[in-house]
């Protein structure tokens, strides 16, 4: 059986994270077996991919209050306020093919606005392909990175920044609208609290996802009923061609499918979405 293990700094900033009651909460969890902590740290994928190069086990996580290098999807930078926000990754090792991965993220962002729903009432929407969102603004964002050798996967880091209790309105380096639980409910609310909450909901799915991969249909279901997009007519930049059309549903690749101007039917797996208003507006959020 192995030992459990907390590691963590000595915090004088009476708002740090509490990693007694998180370690407390987790004790009989999978990501309760590892749970490191650092007060600042670059960026928790990083980190956490080097130790799972160097065999940290499955479920070890990385939580911080601050990160100095925070990344976002391609490669873009993730700004958060110090002590205010979830920073955090996890690793697991699923016994999965490449090409299934992405159901994997699709339970982090289901757990994410559950637990946003379920602890402040706030109902949370997934924009594709990765991003948390309340109403037009963003409310966090997860960050995907596995690695595979001859066709086997060896581990997935699955990263998260949630907007708790800041208020980013105040901002003025923010690129898009952006949002926090804060801002919205205006009550400040446990990061512990609903980050338990999310990893007891993550660790459920992922155990219904390696039990029968097969009859998963629920996820998929859900996933696109809490789609931001679907329905709308939207704008796709992929960086070689900018497309519009109606985001017609979410795959199981997480390819969104899009009814072109023109009727055609085309899938794309990666993509800036914008959602167009009218003939001469462009909804960007």
């Amino acid at each position: 059986m192995e030992k459990e293990t907390v590691k963590k700094e000595v915090v004088k900033n009476p708002e740090a994270f509490n990693l007694d009651i998180l370690a407390s909460a987790l004790k009989q969890s999978l990501f309760g077996k590892n749970i490191v902590f650092r007060d600042t740290i670059g960026s928790t994928n990083v980190f956490l991919k080097r130790l799972a190069q160097e065999g940290a086990c499955e479920g070890t996580m990385v939580i911080a209050d601050e990160q100095s290098a925070g990344l976002g999807r391609l490669g873009r930078e993730w700004f958060s306020k110090k002590g205010e926000n979830l920073l955090f990754s996890v690793l697991l090792r699923p016994q999965l093919l490449p090409s299934k991965l992405f159901v994997l993220t699709m339970i982090i962002a289901l757990a994410g606005i559950d637990a946003v729903q379920d602890i402040t009432g706030l109902n949370a929407m997934i924009k594709w392909p990765n991003d948390i969102y309340i109403g037009e603004k963003k409310l966090g964002g997860i960050l995907s990175e596995f690695s595979v050798i001859q066709g086997v996967v060896q581990h997935l880091v699955l990263g998260m920044g949630l907007n708790v209790n800041w208020k980013p309105e105040m901002e003025r380096t923010l690129l898009y609208p952006t949002s926090s639980i804060f801002t919205e409910s205006h009550k400040k609310v446990s990061r512990e609290e609903i980050l338990i909450n999310l990893l007891k909901r993550l660790e459920g799915s992922y155990y219904e996802v390696g039990r029968d991969m097969e009859h998963t249909e629920g996820f998929y279901k859900k996933w696109n009923e809490k789609s931001l997009i679907l329905g709308k007519t939207v704008v796709i930049e992929t960086g070689k061609e900018r497309i519009e059309g109606e985001a017609a549903g979410i795959d199981r690749d997480g390819a969104l499918t899009l009814i072109t101007t023109g009727g055609d039917e085309r899938k794309f797996l990666c993509g800036d979405v914008s959602v167009k208003m009218n003939l001469s507006e462009e909804k960007k959020f």
